[in-house]
């Protein structure tokens, strides 16, 4: 009869076994879809989320004219940027926006909205900008919701005044980079999707090259999390990062969004994201929506702590009752997971490191007999080794799902690398005035030559990204602790305190 902790032993392994086998399924979902886009942009088909999709649509694609020649037939688009800060990589990724609006077919007005002309930002957007590519809005402090939400509701006032014939309305974070088919991307989505509420993409990290592994653990935290946006085009979840709405619904404040999150809101897509499922709106979110999010070489471990606990914070705000037992329903199925999870990991890697030390051991001693001796071990071994695969096969079935589990997220990370490399080539081709035009002939050019969009995950790299991903996991549960015990949280410099779910006080330092 087996101990108790052999049957809690074999408890942890088959929980880990089935969280394995669901992040491997995730991944192989995901990395179809990748797939079939990458197929779908070289034949040069249309949006793949679009009912319809017309040749002239096509066409006007792939001249891609400048905002001087925009044409009529694509509507009006507004790109809202909350800014804060100057960080590595930042004006490279402004940049891109100027280069995604300018292959936009239709009018495209660019937006930095920042909180107060002192902010390093401010000064940096109008050197690398000119005042016809962007345009600078100061929107104060934050004092009762985060400085993001108070600069995208600023955002919204500045384009009601200015453009309240734009149809939509893009936002985006500054430390992304975006590519050409973005925009018109977002457009041909909403256009064809008339029920659809908002429309939505999601990051891919890409640590630098000889990055230290707390860099990658914090690129491993969207590696669970994309597995939600990559499977279907329509969605429950949003990434603040990147989502575009019709204005008309932001300037009347449909279903309540922009009161929610000007009125101590904390995360845009969290609040977003339960609007949407509390309505019963649909959310869409197509697969070329996938974003580069280049990350530091270093990052140090206060940096990711602080990172990891922000992460958790947001699902401890809410706007609403219904909101709140969503969020604490998050909380707990991701303790529960994680918490399994890591000791799953832990206690099996235990094992398999005790039995190579064993074999090696063995294999040292047999060096150093006799034959006949080596006969009888060998005997012995093979009837020890058949007795400890019947008493752990949970460990057994274990190994063969990290397996499987690692082979499908180097696949899906080499699906990633084939659809950057779509969707990002000839970016670097550009002549650093945003002219575009020439995107699609750099590409072609490529074509000869290995696809790749930067990605290089080797088994090496991707075994440590793996573990990167074991401690990101292992870190929810004491963030989670430290969310529901502290009502404090700081962001960029700034300091929030929340009150039920809400935020309740905001100290800028």
């Amino acid at each position: 009869m087996a101990s108790w902790t052999e049957v809690a032993q074999r408890v942890v392994d088959w929980h880990g076994s089935t969280i394995l086998l669901a992040l491997s399924t995730g991944w192989v979902l995901s990395t179809r879809t990748k797939q079939k886009e990458v197929q779908r942009i070289r034949r040069g088909k249309g949006c793949s989320v679009c009912r319809t999709c017309s040749a002239t649509d096509d066409a006007l694609r792939d001249e891609a004219p400048g905002p001087a020649s925009s044409d009529p037939q694509w509507p009006s688009v507004c790109v809202i940027v909350p800014a804060k800060g100057v960080k590595d990589g930042s004006v490279r990724n402004w940049l891109s926006f100027r280069e995604a609006c300018a292959a936009y077919p239709g009018e495209c007005r660019l937006f930095f909205c920042v909180e107060s002309e002192s902010d390093p930002a401010c000064e940096a957007v109008r050197r690398s900008l000119s005042q016809d590519d962007a345009e600078v809005v100061v929107c104060g402090k934050a004092t009762c919701c985060s400085q993001k939400l108070h600069n995208i509701v600023g955002g919204i006032s500045r384009l009601r005044g200015c453009d309240e014939d734009a149809k939509y309305a893009l936002f985006l974070d500054d430390d992304v980079c975006l590519h050409g088919e973005l925009i018109g991307n977002f457009v041909e989505t909403l256009e064809h999707n008339d029920g659809a509420f908002m429309c939505t993409a999601y990051p891919f990290d890409v640590p630098a090259e000889k990055s230290g592994f707390v860099t990658r653990c914090v690129a491993a935290y969207h590696l669970r999390l994309i597995i939600a946006f990559s499977v279907s085009a329509q969605t429950n979840f949003v990434w603040g990062g990147c989502m575009m709405y019709r204005s008309r619904d932001l300037f009347s404040n449909a279903h309540g969004l922009v009161s929610c999150w000007e009125n101590g809101g904390y995360s845009d897509d969290l609040i977003a994201s339960a609007t949407c499922q509390a309505k019963k709106l649909k959310i869409v979110c197509n697969p070329s929506n996938v974003l580069q999010q280049r990350l530091p070489r270093f990052t140090t471990i206060r940096a990711y702590w602080n990172y990891t606990c922000r992460q958790v914070f947001v699902l401890d705000t809410y706007v609403s009752a219904w909101h709140k037992t969503l969020n604490r329903g998050l909380i707990a199925i991701h303790v529960y997971l994680s918490a399994f999870f890591v000791a799953a990991v832990a206690s099996n890697c235990f094992r398999y490191a005790a039995l190579v030390v064993r074999l090696l051991a063995f294999l040292v001693r047999v060096s150093l007999g006799h034959s006949e001796w080596y006969q009888l071990s060998v005997r012995i071994a093979y009837v020890r080794l058949v007795g400890w695969t019947q008493r752990n096969l949970s460990a057994v079935f274990f190994f063969l799902c990290l397996c499987l589990c690692l082979r499908s997220l180097r696949a899906f990370a080499s699906s990633m690398d084939a659809l950057f490399f779509e969707l990002y080539s000839g970016q670097d081709d550009d002549d650093g005035r945003g002219t575009v035009k020439n995107r699609g002939a750099a590409k072609a050019s490529r074509q000869g030559s290995k696809a790749s969009g930067g990605l290089t995950w080797n088994w090496p790299h991707t075994v440590s990204m793996f573990a990167a991903l074991c401690v990101d996991v292992g870190l929810f549960v004491p963030a989670a602790a430290k969310a529901l015990v502290s009502d404090e949280i700081e962001w960029s410099g700034v300091v929030y305190t929340k009150r039920k779910g809400l935020i309740s006080k905001v100290k800028h330092r």
